[in-house]
């Protein structure tokens, strides 16, 4: 076994670096494969670069127009910041630690940075309605439950009105949802900041669905001013870089380019479910976003089997608390699907 699969189970996924010098077809990273949009290679064209020489006064308030007008919410409920990791940092700071907990399995920073899990029974794989079952219970014990919705890895997605419904019952604790992926599914946009309540906050940021993770940009929803103005306060003093908003709001308003290309990766992550259900047991099926999810009782062998064939995907230990065993694999884009076809059916 190579030093890549050795170390998968511990990698953030798509840190390709132990494979310098040899082709790999990446799959590891929940991003949109067939990004970045073309207005943001005009924008950095065309960019002047004596616009960096001033510090970043307007990249805020201008990526928070942007940004709000994108998601269809009041900018003046947004908090804008580095990505989500930056606001779970954040939130599990300024907030008591026995006082917070998290639906596993979930994202790396959650279940790093909260210590209270809540997780399916042992050697079960989560379904929708346990996992809504858990946060009722969580919600009902803790004042602040935190998921990402859907979840990462799994794909699994609680709709709208289950969860709202759940805030309702618990008006003293309050949910706290990751919606890095909600922009991947199809339809209208499924998101928690489209209710009343004051007892929800939402994490999102347009990176994965646009392609440009290797900028940071994101923000936190809430109706509850006193933990916006709590937050705001522990950002740094420049939220984000010139470089950072321009990029961002470039590709927002690419909204057709966004609109083809989810289809696309959709339609390619159906094919990606038939080609992994044919080689693996264990596929999480049905799933409304682009990468799907393979339970494995030997990750780092199936992590090791696909690097050999030439693909590389996230790798989940067994043992490893917060997770599921086995492999989150995102779709390609279309003209990597036929190197994918070969490499599951080696």
């Amino acid at each position: 076994m190579n030093n890549l699969s050795r170390g998968a189970t511990y990698r953030q996924g798509g840190d390709l670096r132990g494979l310098a010098g040899e082709i790999y077809l990446d799959l590891s990273t929940c991003v949109n494969l067939f990004g970045p949009p073309p207005a943001v290679q005009e924008v950095l064209r065309e960019l002047d670069v004596q616009r960096l020489r001033p510090h970043p006064y307007e990249a805020e308030p201008l990526f928070r127009a942007s940004y709000a007008e994108y998601l269809a919410v009041d900018a003046a409920l947004l908090v804008p910041g580095r990505g989500i990791t930056e606001f779970i940092h954040i939130l599990t700071r300024l907030l008591p630690r026995d006082r917070i907990a998290v639906a596993t399995p979930d994202y790396t920073d959650s279940i790093r940075h909260v210590v209270n899990h809540l997780p399916p029974p042992r050697g079960e794989i989560d379904t929708v309605a346990a996992r809504l079952e858990r946060i009722a219970a969580g919600m009902a014990r803790y004042d602040y439950v935190i998921l990402s919705n859907p979840n990462n890895p799994l794909g699994l997605h609680i709709p709208v009105s289950e969860l709202a419904e759940v805030c309702r019952m618990h008006p003293q604790s309050t949910l706290v949802v990751d919606e890095a992926y909600v922009d991947f599914l199809g339809g209208e946009r499924q998101s928690m900041t489209s209710t009343e309540l004051s007892n929800v906050v939402v994490l999102t940021s347009p990176n994965k669905v646009l392609g440009i993770a290797g900028i940071r940009t994101g923000a936190m929803w809430t109706r509850d001013p006193r933990l916006r103005h709590a937050v705001a306060g522990e950002r740094l003093n420049w939220p984000l870089s010139f470089l950072d908003s321009t990029v961002a709001i470039a590709a927002l308003q690419d909204s057709s380019w966004v609109e083809r290309t989810r289809a696309r990766l959709l339609a390619n992550a159906n094919i990606l479910e038939d080609l992994l259900d044919r080689r693996f047991d264990g596929v999480v099926k049905g799933t409304p976003v682009h990468y799907r999810f393979v339970a494995s009782e030997y990750p780092e062998r199936d992590h090791e089997e696909l690097v050999q064939s030439g693909v590389v995907v996230r790798a989940f230990g067994v043992n490893q608390p917060g997770r599921a065993p086995g492999l989150r694999i995102t779709a390609p884009a279309d003209d990597d699907l036929p190197k994918l076809i070969d490499a599951l059916a080696t």
